[in-house]
């Protein structure tokens, strides 16, 4: 069970109180680096993934780019700091990234991705895998794509079974999925809406062949949810003091970064604006939230959402299809 890369929560912060509090991931994936040119890399671009001892779950780092010597750079200067392993962002669905033919942008252009994964495999030797998704403009984009993938020593395909201008909306095209988990030839992750146990259940007994998930929103929304898959139920007690432990580390940990209360409040409801559907009246959670003003007040809001009761399945469902689908992050 991985954990997706969301650029702005699941940095190193939020990655470590998660495995502290919550558990139930097997690896993490840090949201991407971008822009560290092709001579040295500043230090500010890696402080999310350096040093890699203090990533508490095993941590993949993730670069967006379409510059080979950049990737290449990226690589070995992870390789140098003990890292055996970087994934290329192939799947990023948002305008200003993806009109840069960076991100799911690349891929209407599958010669352009051959002659970059041929010249950065020529050079690395770390283990590199890709996350992507059918297609920028259309599901068909990813034939091509996965037939430049198989030409080269791609470590794994994680596939989110959207294309890019749907960003978050509609449903997941499972049917396409089904056709690139045939037609590639290394071994697949998938990716996408699984917001509780049942959707899990359901898609795992639809492609069987699949061993490793990689949940998102989910996860944000219903922090249990790894835990869950894995057969470990907690109680209720337990779920509302780790819930607790979790946002008083991080806020904490937010003081030390965030001087202003207003932006140290903000940075919080973002987290919570995903993890408000893990109770029954996860829209009423959230309005109560978002209107606090300073960390104090957040606390307050805090402390009453622990006493409501938790959504069940079909809850957490309609709060993932109606509230949050259509706000993605993930990277």
């Amino acid at each position: 069970m991985w954990l997706a890369p969301f650029k702005g929560i699941t940095e190193k912060p939020y990655r470590n109180a998660f495995s502290r509090h919550f558990g139930g991931f097997d690896a993490m994936y840090a949201p991407f680096v971008s822009g560290v040119g092709n001579g040295r890399i500043h230090p500010s671009k890696l402080s999310d993934i350096l040093p890699k001892k203090d990533n508490l779950t095993p941590t993949l780092p993730q670069l967006i780019s379409t510059d080979a010597r950049e990737i290449i750079l990226f690589a070995n200067t992870l390789q140098q700091q003990g890292y055996d392993h970087i994934n290329w962002n192939l799947g990023c669905p948002f305008s200003r990234i993806a009109n840069k033919k960076r991100g799911c942008g690349l891929l209407p252009y599958p010669d352009m991705l051959d002659k970059i994964l041929e010249e950065v495999f020529r050079e690395i030797k770390v283990k590199l895998s890709v996350k992507t998704r059918l297609g920028y403009a259309h599901p068909d984009e990813i034939h091509k794509v996965t037939e430049v993938l198989n030409r080269f020593p791609i470590d794994h395909v994680i596939l989110h079974p959207r294309i890019g201008t749907q960003v978050y909306r509609g449903e997941v095209n499972l049917k396409g999925f089904a056709g690139s988990l045939k037609a590639c030839r290394h071994f697949m992750v998938y990716n996408g809406d699984i917001y509780n146990l049942s959707r899990y259940r359901d898609l795992k007994e639809r492609f069987p062949e699949i061993t490793t998930w990689m949940l998102g929103r989910g996860a944000l929304m219903s922090p249990f949810l790894p835990l869950q898959i894995k057969g470990i139920t907690l109680s209720d007690t337990e779920k509302r003091k780790r819930l607790w432990a979790f946002h008083q580390e991080l806020l904490e940990e937010g003081r030390g970064r965030i001087s202003h209360p207003g932006k140290l409040s903000g940075s919080m409801k973002a987290i919570w604006y995903y993890m408000s559907g893990v109770f029954a009246n996860g829209k009423e959670v959230f309005s109560r939230i978002k209107t606090t003003k300073t960390p104090e007040a957040l606390n307050h809001a805090i402390e009453e959402t622990l006493q409501q009761p938790f959504a069940s399945d079909k809850e957490m469902g309609n709060y993932f299809k109606k509230d949050i689908r259509h706000v993605g992050r993930e990277s």
